[in-house]
């Protein structure tokens, strides 16, 4: 019997089955292949997307403000002092006791009137002896007078001599002379005893009295205190020492109002009058004048005011949020971020506060980017992301940034 290649010995199986299983093993190993290339593939790119997710999140998001201009006008209040416009310390000019005074504190006086008489009985003695004086110098003057002429009468004959006649003229030209000296001598100490009586230089308020009757009035003023104080307080005088920052916005003719303790709930106006035009070495202050009418008499000399200027805006001044300030090294900064989404940290000097927002002076403008909240760890050059600008991209895939991250933990 012959043997038939083409059927196996047991069961009559073609011989080509196993060529089959091999080809069968071939494509599932292929397919393995496939499939675990095709997953590595896959994870690369998961990867790359996650790294991807993960450079951008580690960039620091920020928002932006705009340098604003300074619109604002702002009202400073400085401390002020309230003085009469006229104040006249009256010291006695002639020594004695006091006789009489006839105005106490808060009296209103007409410019002349009397306050106060000195009984000056040293005066009055000079006085009596100036007049003796004056009265023997015109007799001496009478009797020169008498003999010059005499004598001139006696020049023809040969009874006396042109010399002798000269000699008597000179006698009553110093005769005279020593009337008008005596002359002299009683008025002055006549204008002397004038002073005795203390009088009012202007119209005005009694503000301080610091005698009585009995006092000791003497010349020496020294360390004394004057009689009688006199103020005109129709108009008054309010000084404000401002510091230099606002010297050059304090103009004569400004507007200003003033504020008084004792009357809490009523403002009065006043006017910058002059300016001392020159700063203070010690307290880097400008002494500002102001003038305010009084015809009510509420203000008083030697009160304490709040003196509120409005200034104008400067136009050139850039304010930005306070939030905005980064404090290194005793130095203020703001973070603006530069086109390329760079950090560029620039040193600023504060003007003023105005709580909310600072005023910058000079460094800014308008167009620069402005980090609003900058945190502590913004640094030079580093890379931001401004709010606003690229959010909501979605990935290759469709995925947002939050599907990536929930990939990534899977």
């Amino acid at each position: 019997m012959n043997h038939d290649p083409a059927k196996s010995s047991e069961g009559g199986t073609p011989t080509h089955q196993p060529v089959k299983a091999m080809r069968f093993v071939v494509l599932l190993v292929l397919a393995a292949v496939l499939v675990a290339a095709t997953g590595v593939n896959n994870r690369r790119k998961e990867e790359r997307k996650l790294a991807t997710w993960t450079n951008e999140q580690a960039i620091t998001n920020v928002a932006i403000v705009h340098p604003k201009l300074d619109k604002q006008v702002r009202t400073v209040t400085l401390p002020g002092d309230v003085e009469a416009f006229y104040a006249a310390a009256i010291h006695g000019q002639v020594s004695g006791y006091v006789q009489n005074w006839n105005y106490d504190i808060g009296a209103k006086v007409k410019s002349g009137e009397v306050l106060a008489t000195i009984d000056t009985p040293e005066v009055d003695q000079r006085v009596t002896a100036a007049q003796g004086e004056l009265a023997k110098a015109k007799a001496n003057q009478a009797l020169a007078k008498v003999t010059a002429a005499r004598w001139r009468t006696l020049s023809g004959s040969s009874a006396v001599s042109q010399q002798a006649i000269d000699e008597k003229e000179a006698a009553a030209t110093a005769a005279d002379a020593e009337v008008d000296a005596a002359k002299a001598n009683l008025d002055k100490l006549q204008a002397l005893k004038a002073f005795a009586k203390i009088t009012a230089p202007f119209d005005g308020v009694v503000t301080a009295r610091n005698i009585d009757i009995g006092s000791l009035v003497s010349t020496n003023t020294a360390n004394k205190s004057p009689l009688f104080v006199v103020s005109d307080i129709h108009k008054m005088r309010i000084y404000v020492r401002a510091p230099q920052v606002y010297a050059a916005a304090l103009k004569i003719g400004m507007k200003a109002t003033l504020r008084l303790p004792d009357y809490p709930d009523r403002t009065f106006q006043a006017h910058i009058a002059t300016t001392s035009n020159a700063i203070d070495a010690k307290s880097r202050a400008l002494l500002v004048e102001l003038h305010a009418d009084n015809k009510d008499g509420l203000l008083k000399p030697g009160a304490f005011a709040q003196v509120a200027f409005e200034l104008p805006p400067d136009p050139n001044a850039m304010t930005v949020p306070s939030s905005a300030l980064l404090f290194r090294d005793l130095y203020t900064y703001v973070a603006s971020v530069d086109n390329r989404s760079r950090i560029r940290l620039k040193k600023i000097q504060i003007a003023r506060d105005y709580g909310a927002r600072v005023q910058v002076d000079g460094g800014l403008s308008i167009e620069d980017r402005i980090v609003r909240n900058p945190p502590e760890s913004l640094a030079e050059g580093e890379e931001v992301r401004v709010a606003g600008e690229g959010l909501g991209k979605t990935s290759e895939a469709g995925r947002t940034d939050s599907k990536l991250a929930e990939d990534a933990a899977k």
